[in-house]
């Protein structure tokens, strides 16, 4: 397909690497070259007179037949550029998009030769197909539907958890939703993989529309008709378990953005230094101007504010240590949480004066001007519409520092509330560590109680057996000792066939492993968040990128789609 072909060489032979080329642009262009260049062209070219009305008479009989490509070959193509990457994204081979599309299109014509399981081998007559501005961003979000299918089918309507994470780009202004979908396949694995990428809902729209027309698109809801309760049982507040930061502290400012905290206010000092270095010695006016900019922003407000996280993330910091571990022991967390709480409270109720000594220490220190805190307070330029008549002393009490503390008290609340903390703590019962030493029948039962569309009271009943019998079985097979987690039990619970002796067991244990609010969903696809972060960064966020990504990231069930299938759809 020439877009395509445009975008990894382009007509003298340079490398091409600008996805707007994707729009297919460049077939308008190959088309107006092909109008240019036919014989009614020439002939009008060459004509002068009568000859010229004989030709615009001809001329006005002809209608120029739009351009056409062979649409298996186009869909070949389109194939190979989403399996390399395209020019955004970086498949961790250390190679270039340009590097990569010259290397391995040799071993992707030997495929095609071959019959790559992937394509469709055609014997017939090729099927010529309309080119149009647009036909390879439709082929690129066929092949996504079908990707989106394809992991509705691996689901074969059994339970799933939806996971939505809100990703922000602050030098585009710009937040996104990441949506994630988690299951356990026919092994007994926790399965996660990428719904898409879409703009976060405006004032129009809400998280729920937007997370259910993906799943619709997939075919999920038609496929598990209890998607409504299902789907209620997700949704929390606003939105639909959005990540907490508590829960992937590793990934998030809770807890990889402690220690540099501590270190950029010890060595605020020579980095002033620095920056005053390049404001006045380096010949690059973009480097001078951002140091300049950079140098003006470190006022009191800054360092009240590296002060005041700095603070209140050493007190929930242990928690998100603990959160972030590969085997997260709930009780402690729990333990955690309150004692982090009760410190959050002290803080704010007794800590202000020691605060205030330590951020007059600390602007003398660092020579930042202090605002006379008996003044009345004056608002930001951009809020002088709202009056006031507090002092500056009341302003950087209220406003700043109670209020920081009380947003994370409400996090705390929003994320571990009353039915998180019971299924944080009831969802560890099942953890097989020690020979199952933390194994708790009567609480496991009461978690099942928490879903009543799967655990009726009959199946409670029938629950408390199976539990019985499980824990004395399982306790005494060499086979199930050594775990360390959910997912272990889970795989090996298949292995042996206990999954369908046990039954009632099993989908207790689906349940931890896939929904919100167990210790066993606190990490969630931190990799793939990782780099689709990295390209959003990079890219602005459109249904072709996020089409790109999600045929990038989920390349074993998007190798399995057919051209047929593609075509389909256009």
């Amino acid at each position: 397909m020439e877009p395509s072909v445009r975008q990894s060489c382009n007509q003298d032979g340079g490398a091409g690497t600008d996805s707007d080329e994707s729009s297919g642009a460049y077939a308008a262009d190959v088309l107006m070259e092909e109008l240019q260049q036919s014989p009614t062209h020439k002939r009008k070219a060459k004509s002068s007179g009568a000859d010229a009305d004989h030709v615009a008479m001809e001329e006005s009989q002809e209608v120029p037949s739009p351009k056409k490509v062979n649409i298996d070959r186009a869909v070949d193509l389109m194939r190979f550029f989403f399996r390399e990457g395209t020019p955004f994204l970086d498949n961790g081979s250390g190679r270039s998009f340009v590097e990569r599309m010259i290397g391995d299109m040799s071993c992707f014509m030997v495929n095609m030769m071959f019959q790559d399981p992937g394509i469709s081998p055609r014997n017939g007559p090729p099927r010529m197909w309309t080119i149009t501005p647009t036909l390879d961003k439709d082929i690129a979000h066929a092949f996504a539907k079908e990707t989106r299918k394809g992991i509705a089918n691996e689901i074969q309507g059994d339970f799933y958890g939806i996971y939505v994470d809100v990703m922000h780009i602050p030098s585009k202004f710009l937040s996104y939703m990441v949506v994630f979908v988690r299951y356990l396949n026919g092994k007994g694995d926790v399965v996660e993989r990428l719904l898409g990428v879409v703009p976060e809902p405006g004032y129009d729209s809400s998280l729920e529309v937007e997370v259910g027309l993906l799943l619709s698109e997939a075919g999920l809801i038609q496929d598990c008709p209890q998607f409504t309760e299902k789907l209620c049982a997700l949704i929390q507040g606003t939105g639909v378990n959005l990540d907490s930061d508590l829960k992937k502290p590793g990934e998030t400012c809770w807890g990889s953005y402690y220690e540099a905290l501590v270190k950029f206010a010890t060595y605020l000092d020579p980095i002033c230094d620095a920056l005053y270095f390049v404001k006045k010695a380096v010949e690059n006016n973009d480097q001078r101007y951002l140091a300049y900019k950079v140098l003006e922003g470190l006022t009191y407000d800054f360092a009240f504010g590296l002060l005041l996280m700095q603070d209140v993330l050493s007190i929930t910091n242990e928690l998100s240590l603990a959160l972030d571990k590969k085997y997260v022991d709930a009780d402690n967390c729990m333990e955690l949480l309150q004692e982090a709480k009760r410190q959050l409270l002290v803080m704010k109720d007794e800590g202000w004066s020691s605060f205030l000594n330590k951020i007059g220490m600390y602007c003398s220190d660092n020579e930042f001007p202090m605002p006379n805190m008996g003044e009345k307070f004056k608002p930001r330029p951009w809020l002088r519409d709202k009056a006031t008549t507090m002092t500056n002393l009341e302003h950087y009490h209220v406003d700043f520092f109670e209020k920081v503390i009380n947003i994370h008290l409400n996090v705390f609340d929003k994320r571990f509330g009353e039915k998180s903390s019971a299924l944080f703590l009831l969802s560890s019962c099942l953890n097989p560590q020690n020979s199952f030493q933390a194994f708790d029948k009567e609480k496991l039962v009461g978690y099942a109680r928490l879903y009543p569309s799967e655990f009726s009271d009959a199946t409670v009943a029938a629950l408390d057996l199976q539990l019985e019998a499980f824990i004395m079985d399982v306790r005494f097979d060499a086979k199930f000792r050594e775990m360390n987690a959910l997912s272990d039990l889970s795989v090996k619970m298949v292995e042996t066939g206990k999954n369908a002796e046990y039954p009632l067991v099993y989908l207790l244990l689906k349940l931890a492993l896939i929904l919100p609010g167990t210790p066993a969903t606190g990490k969630t696809a931190s990799s793939a968040l990782k780099f689709i972060e990295s390209t959003m960064a990079k890219d602005p966020c459109s249904q072709w990128t996020s089409d790109c990504l999600l045929l990038f990231l989920e390349r074993d069930i998007f190798e399995t789609i057919t051209n047929d299938t593609v075509i389909a759809i256009l």
